[in-house]
């Protein structure tokens, strides 16, 4: 199963704005910075954000981007939706009708429904915040603060 890197690359955007202070937000700028991506990728990946709802953008000189709620009510589903978008991932083409000749119902796009709806409720059941607990068991959270924290200065 391949997704793409926008999955990832929104992960990492949640996360991030997940370490900043009450009332303060963050630029485009600064965010694709800190994850080394393409400035107007970034922006395409932020619009999609906040049109599912998960960051809110904030206009004005002090303007950019937070989240809309909490890191544990957001899963990973949610996010792939917004990424991915509401389509099936497995597009049959009827080719096993043609196979076995007089099938109504193409088996193999039944038995794919199925795993994706298990895999779409696993996804369901893991949100960010377990994802940043398990980020904080590796890494050094107070890096990523303190980076935050500059980013923000006159903000605060």
């Amino acid at each position: 199963m391949k997704m793409k890197s926008g999955m990832e690359q929104a992960v990492s955007v949640l996360l991030l704005l997940s370490r900043l202070p009450v009332q303060a937000s963050l630029t485009s700028e600064a965010i694709s910075q800190r994850l080394r991506v393409s400035p107007s990728y970034l922006k395409k990946l932020m619009r999609t954000l906040v049109q599912a709802g998960l960051a809110e953008s904030l206009p004005g000189t002090k303007g950019g981007f937070t989240l809309t709620k909490p890191l544990a009510d957001i899963t990973l589903y949610d996010v792939y939706q917004a990424v991915e978008g509401r389509g099936s991932m497995y597009q049959g083409k009827g080719l096993l009708q043609s196979v076995f000749e007089g099938e109504s119902q193409c088996v193999l796009e039944t038995v794919m429904a199925e795993i994706e709806d298990k895999w779409a409720n696993l996804m369901r059941e893991e949100s960010l915040q377990h994802v940043m607990d398990r980020v904080g068991e590796l890494y050094d959270l107070e890096k990523i603060d303190d980076w935050v924290i500059k980013q923000v200065k006159g903000q605060l």
